[in-house]
């Protein structure tokens, strides 16, 4: 059975739900104006909300490692012509400024017969909607069908393009012209490309493996067999599962652990899905073994995919404090480390630890975590292990010195619930990427340590706090006229029936806007990563995707990790085999 899969997430667990208040806090936030060039990736105020954007650029951003083709092209517009060129220039400072703002597109011509499989737009500002890439046909027309797409887009995002936008898709072959059509602009701003960049990239070797880190709840766990697990690991795409929510730290250092959902009364009248999920049981100990047994169930389902022909996978204990005010630290963290020492050292089932204080609050409580984190890496090390230390962050106010910061193996860079700037598209490629991976970059960390998180599950166009499934299948639509819900689309039209989180509920007879990463954003997004060099891909959470096996009405897949699992069997040699 798939998991959990018509379960509304109301509400999205420790991970997301701790900084909800500040996303919308910060879903005020204006940009700046103007119309600079692509920004260094700066995120603005507020620890989940919108990124601002000054109108600054520097040339060296980012570099991709193939030929640029663009700069042996020509190009005409539907406008404006006499600019056009300056897309292809190689020159951040020069722009092609459309004359109207809808019905706009850019031809390049190559100089001859080309294949490629990316393509880099960079905006002369911040206010494009939508845009495609699309071949001729026979004629050399370019016809839409019946739902207004280009019949020979070979690429389609109803993301922005934010001023940087890495596209990939499968490679086009023996292309002699294609057209970027783009969709709109915000009231009264204008249509502005400063460069359109153009590449075939190829595989190449990958400097340390690729890491697919996928969380668990208790939940999760509790209505999932050893044939489930199974299923997630058959793709050998899962490097590390994550298990959170099982074991907490206490003020004075020591350990409580969670109990068995199955336990809990569900018919009772103060019965809370995401409260009790978050009971916790015992003072020191694990008294009815609950633990033990979600672990033992993991590892089992680990070794049986192992014996299969599969890869080994990494078992990780998310682990933070029980209430976050009364950490504890720094007067307990010869006792924590002693806790995790015993929880991680100790058992050989378990290969590392996650971190996740949702957050620590001045210079004084980041110092004491960082100290903390420094102190275990050392224990790890005195005791000859090869454990790892995760952190849990998200890309603002993270106060770390760079020997906190060398004692980290890996980051799991929270990079969702945070909006665009007027459209509420949560993670889209620039906020859900771009933005967070500078970031962390900026402050010290190496791309090896980083990995990149990418939600499975919407947020209203509205940034309404509520939280639903990716995986809804066919009870999602692409637009309201229910046209069908396809590889390319963001946007699902559902019928949503739960409250958010200040109690207020939905009429489920309306059909709700909800932004997802779709999977040709998640393939974005992916490419990207190994493009730069990064550690891999997090999943929060892998339960509510759809099936591995599902698809569109044009056979294209829906699954997510499936298509983190192509782009990087595309991307890096000998991945997959």
């Amino acid at each position: 059975m798939k998991k959990l899969k018509l379960i509304a997430l109301v509400a999205m667990l420790v991970i997301t739900v701790t900084a909800c208040g500040a996303a919308l806090a910060a879903c005020n936030d204006t940009p700046s104006g103007g119309t600079g060039t692509v920004d260094d990736g700066t995120v603005g105020v507020g620890s989940m909300g919108v990124d601002k954007f000054p109108d600054t650029f520097t040339d060296d951003l980012d570099v991709t490692d193939a030929e640029n083709l663009a700069l042996s092209a020509t190009a005409t517009a539907s406008s404006a012509e006499g600019l056009a060129a300056n897309v292809l220039d190689g020159n951040t400072q020069t722009a092609w400024t459309a004359e109207e703002t809808t019905g706009q597109y850019l031809e390049i011509r190559l100089p001859s017969p080309s294949s490629f499989n990316t393509v880099v737009l960079r905006e002369n500002g911040n206010y494009i909607s939508g845009f495609s890439f699309v071949l001729p046909d026979e004629n050399g027309e370019y016809p839409t069908d019946g739902y207004g797409y280009y019949q020979n887009a070979f690429y389609r995002q109803q993301d922005r393009i934010e001023r940087y936008r890495y596209c990939t898709f499968d490679a086009v072959h023996d292309v002699t012209s294609f057209r970027i059509y783009f969709g709109y602009t915000d009231a009264g701003k204008k249509l502005s490309v400063a460069e359109v960049e153009i590449y075939d990239v190829k595989a190449k070797e990958y400097a340390q493996d690729f890491r697919v880190f996928n969380y668990y709840t208790p939940q999760d766990l509790q209505y999932m067999d050893q044939a489930d697990l199974l299923e997630d690991f058959e793709s050998d795409t899962i490097t590390d599962v994550i298990l959170i929510s099982l074991a907490f730290w206490m003020e004075d250092g020591s350990i409580v652990y969670a109990e068995d959902p199955q336990n809990y009364d569900t018919s009772a009248q103060d019965y809370d899905p995401e409260r009790d999920q978050f009971r916790f049981v015992g003072e020191h100990e694990d008294p009815d073994g609950y633990y033990d047994a979600a672990v033992q169930k993991v590892y089992d389902a680990i070794a049986a995919h192992v014996a299969r022909g599969g890869r080994n996978i990494n078992i990780c204990i998310d682990f933070y404090p029980k209430i976050v005010e009364q950490n504890g630290l720094p007067g307990n963290t010869d006792a924590l480390v002693q806790s995790i020492h015993k929880l991680i050292v100790e058992d050989d089932r378990v290969d590392g630890i996650d971190i996740d204080w949702e957050y620590p609050t001045g210079v004084s409580e980041w110092n004491a975590y960082g100290n903390m984190l420094v102190a275990v890496d050392k224990d790890f090390q005195a005791a000859g292990t090869d454990k790892y230390i995760s952190l849990a962050l998200s890309a603002d106010n993270v106060r770390l010195t760079q020997e906190q910061i060398d004692a980290v193996d890996f980051v799991q860079m929270m990079a969702y619930d945070r909006f665009d700037i007027a459209d509420g598209n949560h993670s889209s490629f620039r906020s859900g990427a771009y933005s967070s991976m500078r970031y962390f970059v900026n402050m010290g960390f190496d791309p090896s340590q980083l990995v990149l998180g990418i939600p499975l599950y919407g947020r209203p166009t509205s940034w309404d706090t509520v939280w639903t499934n990716y995986g809804y299948g066919d009870e999602v639509y692409a637009t309201q006229d229910k046209t069908p819900y396809t590889y390319w689309d963001n946007t699902q039209w559902l019928y949503f029936g739960g409250t958010n989180l200040d109690g207020v509920p939905y009429d489920d007879s309306v059909l709700t806007q909800v932004w997802v990463n779709g999977p040709a954003l998640v393939a974005d997004k992916t490419a990207y990563v190994i493009e730069q060099g990064f550690a891999g891909m997090m999943l929060w959470r892998e339960s509510t995707d759809c099936g591995w096996e599902d698809t569109d009405i044009n056979g294209m897949p829906m699954n997510l990790l499936r298509a983190i699992h192509d782009t990087a069997s595309e991307r890096i040699l000998g991945y997959g085999n």
